[in-house]
């Protein structure tokens, strides 16, 4: 696999396809390097995928959280190895399909969940008491 530097070099060549960007995004063989080049990706899709993985940093994930793209900041709240305290800013993310993922997610933290617990939307009071964190009583 090539480094960050290489990608780098190939992509602002346009050597690097839509379909292998995609490719490389969601595998979680990829090296960070290349996952940190490609969450600034013109194209969402990239940066979704990359959110996705399973692989990528918390680093880039924060980066990735403030996305302009909804479905992009929705699959950082998804993925685990998202953190505290990037679960409790996307936990007053405009999109409620993100507050979910918030709720969903095992690393958010009690606090946040009993905030979200009193949300408007029906879904993401459901998924607060789908979490195996969320208190008996809240």
């Amino acid at each position: 696999m090539m480094t960050g530097k290489e990608f780098k070099i190939q992509n602002a060549l346009g050597l690097i396809s839509d379909s292998d960007k995609l490719g490389l995004a969601g595998n979680p063989k990829t090296p960070k390097g290349i996952l940190t080049e490609l969450s600034t990706d013109k194209d969402w899709n990239v940066r979704f995928y990359v959110a996705c993985n399973s692989s990528t940093p918390r680093s880039i994930l924060k980066i990735l959280s403030t996305d302009e793209e909804s479905i992009v900041r929705y699959w950082v709240a998804d993925n685990f190895n998202t953190s505290k305290s990037i679960l409790k800013k996307l936990s007053t993310d405009e999109n409620p399909g993100t507050r979910c993922r918030v709720a969903n997610n095992p690393n958010t933290s009690k606090g946040i969940l009993k905030i979200l617990s009193t949300d408007s939307i029906l879904g993401v009071r459901y998924e607060v008491a789908k979490n195996p964190n969320t208190l008996k009583k809240l």
